[in-house]
Order: C-alpha cells, then sequence, then structure tokens
C-alpha cells in the first residue's frame, strides 16, 4: 500500500470527525475496500456492526 498524505479538506473532515467522536460520541466510518474515512453518523446498522467485526484479523 503506497503512502498518501491527506489533502486539506479530507484533513479538516477527519479531525472534525475525531472531535465529535471525542464530544458527542458519533461513529467514525471508514470504506471497508480500503479503510479511507468514509464520513460520521449518529447511528450505525446492525450490519455495518458486523462487518466491522469481520474485518479484523483474527490469529488466535
Amino acid at each position: 500500500m503506497d503512502f498518501r498524505p491527506l489533502n486539506d479538506t479530507e484533513r479538516r473532515q477527519l479531525i472534525g470527525a475525531l472531535r465529535g467522536n471525542a464530544e458527542k460520541n458519533t461513529a467514525i466510518l471508514l470504506d471497508r475496500r480500503d479503510t479511507s474515512f468514509a464520513g460520521t453518523t449518529e447511528e450505525i446498522t446492525d450490519d455495518e456492526v458486523i462487518s466491522a467485526i469481520k474485518s479484523v484479523p483474527c490469529h488466535y
């Protein structure tokens, strides 16, 4: 995977999402294919939670 620094817009969106997560408990969404930032939401669906759990590598 090649490193690509965030552009200014992406950086501002990510910082806002991190602040929202810390202050208002909003969820930070990632794209399943490439783990890029995909926004925030107040509520997450069960399918999104299951997908996140399945994406965690398990070596035990």
